[in-house]
Order: C-alpha cells, then structure tokens, then sequence
C-alpha cells in the first residue's frame, strides 16, 4: 500500500513538473523563415529564436506568442498555451506572398479586385493557388493594371512593387455623340473616348463624322509642357459637303475663284451661306448655296451635282472671228455701188433689221439678234466701216457675238450692256456670213 501511494506521489510530481516545463519544436516550411518570440502587450519583439526549426518553452506567465517571417510572405503569429497540451513537434506554414505596393502621385487610389484599399501604400497578400489583380488610378493618368499570382505555374510575385504613374489620358466628350475619334490615325470608337498620351510624347486626336469638318489637335505630355486636360469637349460645328460633278473636270467656283475641277470638300462655316458655281464649256453652269445656320435645310454630307448640256453651246461654233475688226478689200472692177449693193444684200440675208446705213460713210449696224437659251442670253450683230487706204476700196467687217448669263433671279434684257461679254463662239446660223463676204467682194 505504501508502494502504491509513492507510485502516485511520483506521477503527479513528473506532471506537474512535465507541465511546468513543456517543450515544443516549432519547424517551418521555409528554412530560412525566423522566429520572433513577442511581448505579450504589444506584440513588438522580445527575442529572436532562430530560423527554420527552434526549440520553444512554454513559460506560465506568458502567452508565448511567436512570429514567423520571411521577406515576401504574410507573417504568421502563433499563442501557445501554458494550459494546453501542444504536440511535441508545430508544423508552421508560410504560404501566403505579400507584396508590399506603393504608388506616384501619392494621392492616387490603389484598387484591388476593383475594391479601393487605400492611397500611396497597402500591403498586398495572395492566398495560396489565388491571384489579384491591383489598379492605381488618378484623373487624368492612364490607370496602372498588375495581376499578381501565387500558383505554381506562374511567375512568383515580387516582394515589392512601385506604381509610377506618368502617361496622361484625356476623357474627350464629343459631339454629335456618333462622331468617330481617332489617336495617331487609330480608331478609338464612337462618342466619348479616353485618349491616352504617353510620357515624353504627343498624340494627334481627330474627331471625324461625315458631313462635318474634322476636329485635330494635338496633346502633348512632355515635361516643361501644360499639362494635357483631365477632359475636353469637342463640338463639331462647321459642316463639309464632299461635291463631285460630272463631267469630272468642271470648274468649282467660290467667290470668283476656282478652287478644284470635279472635286471638292467645301466647308461651310457654322452660322454662314457658301455659293459655289461649277462651269464646263458646253454645259450650263450650276450655282447653288450651301447653309449652316438654324432654321435652314442641312447642307448634304456629299452632293452630286450634274451640269445639263448647254444649248447655246451646241447651237453655236468655235471662232476666231467672232469680235474682231475684219478688213476685206473690194476687188478691182467692182463699182462702189455695186459692192455697197452686194455687202448690204449679204448682211440682210442674215439680218432682218438694219439699225444704222449710210452709204456715203461707208457705214452699216444692224440690230441686235438675241436668242434665248435655258443658260444664257445670245446677242449677234454686225457692224460695218469703211477700210483699207484711199487708193482700194474696202471695208471693215466686225461680227460682235456675246453672251449674258442667267442666274434664276434676275431678269436680263438686250439691252443690259453691262451683263454681257465677248462670246469667243458664233451662233451657226451667223457662221458663213464674213467668209461670204470675203467671197463675193474679192
């Protein structure tokens, strides 16, 4: 009996002393992972244990709080008991990467999986098999993307990371809301785009719809430079109507000026009205106006504009001797009479009233002929002096041929001198009449 209660007695005292004492192995999965024994307040560290396996002993008044850590891994804390039972030998895993983030300008915003974590620094921890992905955003900047991976497969993440954000971007508001905008000639899409500038360099932006005049500016983001805006509206205003013609080499005329055969991009200017005038020989011109102003029908974004064959044109000539002082001899033998005789006979033959005859000058005027077309007004006349020198007989024979064109508007006479000019073409039916002339007095 006394034997039994000494077996008991040495039991409990190897008990309470083996609980008093207990030992564990801490041993990481990283061997160059430390451990840090910490104060029980304010978790700062009291002792440094050692790396990859350390031996610890659990003291009473303590919470035996350990930290293991190892650069690029979130760290671990661990509490051992006094009180419990621990197993001889603590498996510590390190398995989840940490990245330490920082990001320029200080006040931009750091993202992770799209939930704002904070600005200028944030720790960054993967789980293990897990990825995430960080964003840094500011107005104004090109906002910084990074996926980070903890998986076997993939690239291991760095211990830290610096964002610098530099490139500019440039919210660029549009209208019509369908205009195109471009960058460098690259489609960006239609209506409001960002626009992105890389540091040290400059971007061409255009904004393009059809029926207007394009938009271009460039934007700059180079030090010493302004800034490029956090936004900016583009306002398409000016209208541009695409005018071909055919045939294809008439001439585009504006305010008196040529400025393209067949072709033209004509800009109509925002609260304005632009006349354009297209012409061809053989054609009748074409004048029409184009406005941009409100209350006004939209110019057309292209506009074909076909000339229809000019009558006067087709019933006239090509001549050299239309408005020019002809001088024809009389030849010898033919009385002076005789030869008055046969211009006047000539002259009437085409010409059915003389407005001026006086034989004893030498001079002859017929009225003037006019014919009509859809294009123009014809005026035809002949005017007739004496020529040559005091020894022959001869006289001076101008066939004045003009043209006055009409406009829609307004009304032209004959006798509107000033709206005609010098026709460089006879109406055929005026054709023979200076080389029968020539014929019958020479």
């Amino acid at each position: 009996m006394q034997y039994k209660h000494l077996l008991l007695f040495s039991f409990f005292t190897l008990f309470a002393f083996s609980s008093y004492s207990q030992k564990i192995l801490l041993n990481a999965n990283h061997s160059d992972a430390k451990f840090t024994l910490l104060n029980d307040y304010d978790d700062s560290d009291l002792q440094e244990l050692g790396t990859g396996t350390v031996e610890l002993k659990l003291e009473k008044d303590s919470k035996n709080r350990v930290k293991i850590t190892k650069p690029g891994y979130q760290p671990v804390i661990k509490e051992y008991n006094k009180d419990l039972k621990w197993d001889k030998e603590q498996k510590i895993v390190l398995d989840t990467r940490q990245v330490d983030i920082t990001a320029e300008p200080f006040d931009a915003e750091i993202f992770v999986d799209g939930r704002m974590i904070g600005t200028k620094a944030i720790y960054l921890y993967i789980q293990k098999d897990r990825f995430l992905t960080v964003e840094v955003k500011k107005p104004g900047f090109v906002t910084a993307t990074k996926v980070y991976y903890n998986q076997p497969d993939k690239e291991t993440p760095p211990m830290k990371d610096h964002f610098i954000l530099k490139d500019r971007q440039v919210r660029l508001e549009v209208s019509p809301a369908d205009a195109t905008v471009a960058a460098n000639g690259i489609t960006l899409g239609k209506g409001n785009q960002d626009v992105k500038i890389p540091f040290g360099d400059c971007v061409t932006v255009t904004v393009t719809k059809d029926g207007f005049v394009n938009y271009e500016k460039v934007i700059c983001n180079k030090e010493g430079d302004a800034e490029p805006p956090v936004r900016d509206k583009v306002l398409l205003e000016d209208r541009l109507v695409k005018i071909t013609t055919a045939p294809n080499d008439a001439a585009i005329e504006i305010g008196g000026k040529r400025v393209g055969n067949g072709a033209y991009d004509l800009k109509v200017p925002k609260n304005s009205c632009v006349e354009i005038r297209v012409s061809k020989d053989g054609f009748v011109r074409y004048i029409k106006n184009y406005c941009n102003q409100t209350n006004m029908q939209e110019p057309p974004a292209s506009d074909f504009l076909e000339l229809q064959v000019d009558e006067a044109y087709t019933s006239s000539v090509s001549s050299d001797l239309a408005n020019v002082r002809i001088t024809v001899p009389v030849k010898a033998g033919i009385a002076p009479e005789e030869a008055w005789k046969i211009l006047s006979s000539i002259i009437t033959g085409y010409f059915d009233i003389l407005e001026t005859v006086d034989y004893n000058t030498g001079y002859l005027t017929t009225s003037w002929q006019v014919q009509n077309f859809q294009s123009s007004i014809i005026r035809t006349r002949v005017i007739v002096s004496s020529g040559g020198n005091s020894d022959q007989l001869a006289y001076a024979v101008k066939l004045i041929s003009q043209e006055a064109f009409l406009d829609g508007q307004t009304q032209v006479t004959v006798k509107d001198d000033e709206k005609f000019e010098d026709w460089a073409r006879i109406l055929k039916k005026y054709d023979g009449l200076i080389q029968e002339i020539q014929a019958r007095l020479q």
